[in-house]
């Protein structure tokens, strides 16, 4: 007899009882009462607050959402308005002569080589003392006073101010270095001062630290006599100075310096906008 054939009525056995008790329990859930469970006050009222916290929670999302989307646009919208500001080539006109000439005393008389050697391949100077001279026209001039004085101005990104009176030489190139650093801070946090701006820090808020960062990078990073800038209105009175040192005061007024990130928004550890 092959053993095989056994197997057959033992399989077909099991499945009619099989298709029995599922017959049986098909009768029993088409009979059975069918009307919905009742839901006691507490029950409901948990099943709302896990909502409401839901729909909080959602909101918080979307909320973040929002606020990282515009601030990723802002910072986005800075970035090209000063991509476009890099190419402006307005060019200003000589007002007042230079008292001090037209050229510096020494080896490099118009600034090529030093505004070069900092990457300011396309900045020129001009030498002139007039109204759009800041730096020199805001000093107030008189019998015994000399006068030296410079600006770097956005409407014209290409070009330095500069401007001395006769006698005071020595001090020209010192001026001159601290207005191509103003060159080279807006090359570099020029984003971050436009981030100042649109929360409401202005150019009062940091002058002091802009114009003290010009200075000592002048001291720190170019060799200029520190005593150059003693009584002037930008004195480098800074011993612990670095080359972040300027971000860092920055950042202390709670300017944002870098590109927002959904990080910076996420509303629990795993959920981001």
């Amino acid at each position: 007899m092959n053993p095989a054939r056994l197997w057959i009525p033992v399989v077909a056995g099991a499945l009619t009882v099989a298709l029995g008790i599922l017959a049986v329990a098909g009768v029993q859930w088409l009979t059975a009462d069918r009307r919905p469970t009742a839901v006691t006050a507490s029950q409901a009222d948990a099943i709302a607050d896990v909502l409401a916290q839901n729909a909080a929670f959602a909101a918080d999302i979307r909320h973040a959402r929002g606020e990282y989307v515009e601030a990723a646009a802002a910072w986005e919208a800075d970035a090209a308005w000063i991509a476009q500001w890099q190419e402006k080539d307005a060019a200003p006109q000589p007002a007042v002569p230079n008292p001090g000439g037209q050229e510096f005393p020494g080896d490099d008389p118009q600034g090529r080589a030093f505004l070069d050697s900092i990457g300011a391949t396309e900045v020129h100077v001009i030498f002139d003392a007039g109204p759009e001279n800041c730096g020199y026209a805001g000093q107030e001039d008189g019998p015994n006073t000399l006068v030296v004085g410079g600006c770097y101005q956005t409407a014209y990104p290409d070009w330095l101010f500069v401007a001395w009176e006769s006698g005071i030489q020595r001090l020209a190139w010192p001026m001159f270095v601290h207005e191509a650093v103003h060159w080279y801070q807006y090359q570099n946090f020029f984003p971050y001062l436009l981030a100042a701006e649109r929360t409401g820090i202005t150019h009062d808020d940091y002058e002091w630290a802009l114009e003290t960062d010009a200075s000592c990078r002048a001291v720190y990073q170019h060799g200029i006599d520190r005593s150059a800038f003693e009584g002037s209105s930008s004195p480098c009175d800074i011993q612990d100075w670095s080359d972040g040192w300027f971000v860092d005061q920055l950042v202390g007024l709670g300017v944002r310096t870098s590109a927002p990130t959904p990080e910076e928004f996420e509303v629990s550890a795993v959920v981001r906008p």
